[in-house]
């Protein structure tokens, strides 16, 4: 069981993979729910999925770390930022709060201001992340341009330009748990490889 678990927890980095790739997705499927059901509040209701499965991912991530002050920070911002996603999410197409308190809009701020920490901590980051650390580098860099791209696009609004922007935000999180899969496997082989070689002798 406690091997079970190291190995969950060693491996739940991935999550960052589908939990991305449903960020990359969601304007498209904004789009499909708008022409299907004359309201993209149907796919936003499913929206929260995707900020909960890059935070556990991000905990794995973490969690196979040993970076310094910073990179906590980075850590912590974008987990308080993905936090706060969800719970915002959840309060404007789920429980409709800002339709009872129309003046404070306590779930659309709570959304937004989620979404500025998550891109300012996933900079944080991946620019912080060690070099010799668990996190392959040549994943680290595409991932830090996915999040400033979608930083900018939390902070102006550009139209279909910043919908890529938002894509290649959720893009960065998908190729960063790509990349970590490729490490670990070619890890493994390696690993067999040297036991392989090692039985032989």
């Amino acid at each position: 069981m406690h091997r079970l678990f190291g190995f969950l927890v060693r491996w739940a980095g991935l999550l960052v993979v589908p939990g991305g790739a449903l960020w990359a997705l969601s304007p498209i499927g904004a789009s499909i729910s708008e022409t299907a059901f004359g309201t993209p509040n149907v796919f936003w209701k499913l929206f929260p999925s995707a900020p909960l499965l890059v935070l556990v991912g991000l905990v794995g991530l973490q969690l196979r770390q040993s970076g310094g002050i910073l990179e906590k920070a980075g850590f912590w911002l974008a987990s308080l930022g993905l936090v706060l996603v969800v719970a915002g999410g959840t309060g404007l197409f789920w429980l409709g709060l800002d339709d009872t308190f129309i003046m404070t809009a306590p779930a659309y701020r709570s959304f937004r201001l989620g979404l500025l920490l998550l891109g300012a901590g996933a900079i944080l980051f991946g620019v912080a992340a060690p070099r010799d650390g668990d996190l392959p580098t040549w994943g680290l860099l595409p991932f830090v341009v996915g999040s400033l791209c979608g930083l900018v696009a939390f902070i102006v609004d550009l139209g279909s330009f910043g919908t890529v922007l938002w894509m290649l935000f959720g893009l960065g999180w998908v190729w960063l748990g790509f990349s970590l899969a490729v490490d670990g496997l070619l890890s493994w082989r390696a690993g067999r490889s040297s036991r392989g070689g090692v039985a032989e002798g």
